[in-house]
């Protein structure tokens, strides 16, 4: 995936992405998991094409049942993406049956992304507190001005998962520990 100027404009900063630069989605998809870089998910939904992208995103939405959930830019900026609770329940048990190797980048205090013009490696720190703590398995955050910030995260509890999710708040870690 090649980074596009209009991609770099996208809002945030995290990621440190350039112009011109070139990655593999699987690294951007780091970048989108680690630092919630929406540079990085910008490039992913122009090398797929912005509307197939969101028409992929939406119909996944509705194959998984999550009948309350809609995206309509695929950084999440928008105040017009929606869902619930329920919904985000759902994909979070598709995701940890059919995909936990994306739970395993998010555990991660630090991930590598690699460039692969100038071939050199980016290391990104993660912005989930709970990195640090032994019994964090995953999980992810979000913020906008308007749904404040937001919180899900998977530990290992007593032998078991333990799924919390945290909405419309101003100290997710907080209300999450």
């Amino acid at each position: 995936v090649i980074i596009s100027p209009l991609a770099v404009e996208t809002e945030g900063l995290a990621g440190n992405l350039e112009a011109g630069e070139q990655y593999s989605a699987a690294d951007l998809l780091k970048a989108m998991l680690a630092v919630s870089s929406n540079d990085a998910a910008a490039a992913v939904a122009e090398f797929y094409g912005s509307n197939n992208f969101l028409n992929q995103m939406n119909a996944k939405a509705l194959e998984l049942g999550m009948i309350q959930t809609s995206f309509f830019d695929p950084t999440g900026l928008s105040y017009l993406n929606q869902g619930t609770i329920e919904d985000l329940s759902k994909l979070v048990r598709y995701i940890y049956k059919n995909h936990p190797e994306i739970f395993q980048i998010t555990a991660n205090s630090k991930v590598s992304i690699f460039e692969e013009t100038k071939k050199i490696s980016k290391e990104l720190t993660n912005i989930n507190n709970f990195t640090a703590r032994p019994e964090f398995f995953g999980g992810k955050t979000g913020f906008t001005d308007q749904a404040k910030s937001n919180l899900i995260t998977i530990f290992n509890y007593q032998d078991h998962k333990l799924l919390l999710i945290v909405l419309g708040t101003n100290d997710r870690f907080g209300q999450t520990d």
